[in-house]
């Protein structure tokens, strides 16, 4: 009894020794940045500057843009099928070789000499001047108005116009889809930051306890089965530490690509990942029953209902208020309209035009006076229409309504899908909020329990396993936190832009994955 005492005293005398030597190993543990870190200066970057510089940054943002662009420059061509058209030509011609000439000249050598003088006449005659003559200098003004097109030019007018406000609601989609990509980011980087801390703090302990196994082991108050464990235990955090510090550094890379920022540029994120409004956690009385019903106790937690309801209200989830639904909306319309367009190729078309011209027959190379030209002016009306066109236009017209009714049909998947999507995201934001306000203390309380379990290792009154445990749920109770509260920025931030937002690809996905997993329960 005597000895074990005495083994006490020494290892509570060896022990704030062995503390500080501890606590300055696994700070300068700690304090190792990763081989891959950038070495430039870091640049402090909130969330609200980073939502601003992805919208200038943003490729996909600028594809939408360009897509808008290029809607106007339709609709812009589909206005111009109804007014006149108006061409100018400016031509010079000349002629190595003329028939005209040609007969011309014989008709000058084989003159009967008669004195009559009718081929010198016919020679100089304007007529067969024009013909024969060896340069040409045309101008020519043409003019062409569409008078009936059987509703061609009106529908794909309203066809173009409905794709141009597509377009738009592409833009806006897009930002919308960038911002969430951008705070998910942000928050992502916080999380990893976080997590990484909190390997570098389970490291340090670790090593902490390592330290203490050692001092006592020297003193013969160990076996050489606790230290074996307490290396192994810390031998084991490491791989853990490298690989969060490895996912912090991808978070980063993934941020400053989004923002188009240089790979070296080191980030100092200003924003805290737990600057929520927390509401002071229930009292931690004792458990005396099991038999508690989960969903009722969160229906009937006010902070939880509350605040999903304030977000839910503020922001206009419903259906036909999605960006994605209008636009199938708007691609319905186009297609409409291209089948009125196709149809109405079966109906004649009537336009007219008018050409005038201004033709000089210089002798020279070039006119040398505005009396040389001779004027030329024609007006006229036609009409076009197909008697027989092989089934071209009825083939024509028979895809064109098959494009509608494909039209629809996305239509219908799209308003399926927006009621999904907004259902999923008030259900992953009331479990996002569940889960932060059951993280509040829990954390709390692993704290607590490992400081005590320190204690108790440290007095000799508990095993190594003991603290081994605590430790590992006061690892995974921080974790969780941090990833409660970052699901709950991002599920906030979600709600917020979902009319704007693109239909979640996962809608369907998930549906048949909770099929397969109540299958697989079965």
């Amino acid at each position: 009894m005597t000895v074990i005492l005495r083994a006490r005293a020494r290892h509570a005398a060896l022990a704030p020794l062995a503390i500080g030597v501890l606590l300055v190993s696994g700070r300068t543990l700690a304090a190792q940045p990763a081989a891959s870190v950038p070495s430039a200066p870091a640049r402090p970057l909130s969330l609200a500057e980073a939502l601003r510089m992805a919208g200038a940054a943003s490729e996909n943002v600028e594809l939408a843009r360009a897509g808008a662009q290029r809607a106007r420059g339709q609709q812009s061509q589909a206005r111009s099928a109804m007014l006149p058209q108006l061409n100018t030509t400016l031509n010079w011609q000349k002629q190595l070789q003329n028939q005209f000439a040609a007969i011309a000249s014989r008709g000058g050598g084989t003159g009967t000499g008669t004195g009559t003088g009718s081929d010198s006449s016919d020679a100089d005659n304007p007529i067969t001047r024009i013909f024969a003559s060896q340069y040409n200098f045309n101008f020519g003004l043409t003019a062409s108005q569409p008078i009936f097109t059987g509703g061609r030019v009106a529908a794909g007018i309203r066809g173009a116009r409905f794709a141009r406000e597509s377009a738009e609601l592409g833009i806006t989609s897009a930002e919308a889809q960038v911002q969430l990509d951008v705070t998910a980011a942000y928050y992502d980087a916080l999380l990893a930051e976080r997590l990484a801390t909190i390997a570098d703090s389970a490291f340090v302990q670790a090593e902490r306890t390592l330290r203490q196994v050692q001092l006592t082991r020297n003193v013969g108050s160990a076996s050489e089965f606790e230290l074996i464990r307490a290396r192994v235990t810390r031998d084991n955090q490491r791989p853990q530490l490298l690989q969060a510090r490895t996912t912090r550094e991808a978070a980063f890379i993934r941020l400053r690509q989004l923002l188009d920022l240089p790979a070296t540029q080191a980030l100092q994120l200003t924003d805290s990942i737990a600057e929520l409004p927390v509401v002071a956690a229930a009292s931690t009385s004792p458990v005396t029953s099991v038999n508690v019903n989960v969903d009722e106790v969160l229906a009937a937690d006010p902070r939880v209902q509350g605040d999903v309801a304030r977000l839910v209200s503020a922001s206009d989830t419903s259906a036909r208020a999605r960006a994605a639904v209008k636009q199938a909306a708007f691609g319905v319309n186009v297609a409409e309209q291209q089948l009125r367009a196709t149809k109405a190729q079966r109906f004649p078309q009537i336009s007219a035009t008018t050409n005038y011209q201004r033709l000089a027959y210089p002798r020279n190379i070039l006119p040398t006076s505005l009396n040389d030209f001779l004027p030329n002016w024609t007006v006229g009306i036609g009409l076009s229409y197909p008697l027989f066109t092989g089934g071209n236009i009825r083939g024509q017209i028979t895809a064109a309504e098959a494009t509608v009714v494909e039209a629809r049909q996305r239509l219908k998947l799209a308003q399926e899908g927006a009621t999904l999507d907004a259902r999923l995201a008030a259900l992953q934001l009331t479990e996002a909020e569940a889960n932060w306000q059951a993280s509040i203390g829990t954390a709390e309380q692993a704290q607590r329990a490992y400081a005590i379990a320190e204690v108790r290792f440290r007095e000799g009154i508990s095993t190594q396993l003991e603290l081994s445990e605590t430790r590992v749920q006061l690892q995974q109770a921080l974790a969780n936190r941090a990833r409660a509260a970052r699901d709950l920025q991002v599920a906030r931030k979600r709600i917020e832009l979902l009319p704007y937002l693109p239909l979640s690809a996962g809608g369907a996905s998930t549906s048949a994955s909770a099929s397969t997993n109540m299958g697989t329960s079965r």
